[in-house]
């Protein structure tokens, strides 16, 4: 089991990755879409925003213990959610809504979304199994699970956002 200091360092490194595309990204070019469509850089904050805050809703709730390893789903994850050769498609309560977007609230919201997420690190068991909500493709999770998912979920929109940049800035 990682230590819950290796856990935080991850986390605050996934942030400050993400954080780091997102404001080094053109401000003129913040809501374009790609010559291909999909999502803007705006579109995809928006979206991570929205998937996290679930996280911070319901990661000190009520968990229960496991038989499992806690860390059992966490390199299924990782080998899906890095092949950027597969394509996901977004449940409809995370998508991101029409209409522009104000750059510094969502990075802002992003920020302190995850600096309670990292807060929760050090106070809640990682181990636990978090019941009261179950992911769409991976199902039951741990905390430490959680925590890897929203890892690599932000690692895949860094590359989707760096990508983007290459492609409207040339």
């Amino acid at each position: 089991m990682r230590s819950k200091k290796q856990v935080h360092q991850d986390f605050t490194q996934s942030t400050q990755k993400l954080l780091s595309a997102l404001n080094e990204f053109p401000e003129d070019h913040f809501q374009s879409s790609g010559p291909n469509g999909g999502w803007s850089a705006a579109e995809i904050a928006e979206h991570i925003i929205k998937s996290e805050a679930g996280l911070v809703k319901f990661f000190g709730e009520d968990a229960e213990s496991t038989e499992r390893d806690p860390e059992q789903k966490i390199e299924l994850m990782k080998e899906k959610m890095l092949n950027f050769q597969q394509k996901f498609s977004a449940p409809s309560q995370v998508e991101p809504n029409d209409g522009p977007k104000d750059r510094q609230q969502l990075i802002d919201k992003l920020q302190d979304i995850r600096q309670r997420i990292a807060g929760m690190i050090e106070i809640e068991d990682l181990t636990k199994l978090l019941t009261v909500f179950g992911h769409p493709g991976f199902g039951t999770l741990t905390r430490v699970e959680w925590l890897y998912f929203n890892i690599y979920h932000a690692e895949r929109h860094v590359e989707q956002v760096e990508d983007l940049k290459k492609h409207l800035v040339s």
